[in-house]
């Protein structure tokens, strides 16, 4: 799929340049509603498939709603599914250029449970990551009625 869409970029078919400042000051903002409705969208990005290494997925890969009326997947909710072994090594050996060859320390940084599990214990929040609860709530009930907000010192004239 990168192959392709690498390819794609290289032709300039469906990737266009953009020219920055895209606005001018006086001129005014574009509403894109009008602009999009009346465009036909372009066409997809596929892969070629090969009739012989894909020959059990080519006949449904590219459908909106592959495996509907088969014995495959227990209907439209694809809640349940049950492939054949050369139809799921297909589908990972198409699936594997999605994935990095190459592997990245700082794009996992977020899903490290030692990060998580550190900024859960600390109260802290990592820089796009999940807020947690607080793991020890205040257990002093008595001064739920007196807060910085309502204190008795606190004056507002």
């Amino acid at each position: 799929m990168w192959l392709a869409m690498r390819r794609e970029k290289c032709d300039r078919r469906h990737f266009r340049r953009m020219r920055f400042p895209p606005f001018d000051d006086e001129e005014p903002p574009l509403n894109y509603g009008d602009n999009v409705l009346d465009v036909e969208p372009l066409e997809a990005i596929q892969l070629e498939l090969d009739s012989e290494e894909d020959a059990s997925i080519i006949d449904w890969f590219y459908d909106p709603k592959p495996l509907i009326d088969t014995p495959a997947v227990n209907g439209p909710s694809y809640h349940y599914w049950s492939l054949t072994l050369p139809v799921m090594a297909n589908l990972y050996r198409l699936g594997c250029t999605l994935l990095s060859d190459r592997p990245d320390n700082n794009s996992s940084y977020l899903f490290d449970k030692k990060s998580f599990f550190t900024t859960n214990a600390l109260n802290m929040v990592i820089p796009g990551g999940p807020k947690f609860e607080p793991l020890y709530c205040d257990m002093d009930s008595f001064d739920e009625d007196w807060n910085e907000f309502n204190h008795i010192n606190k004056v507002i004239i």
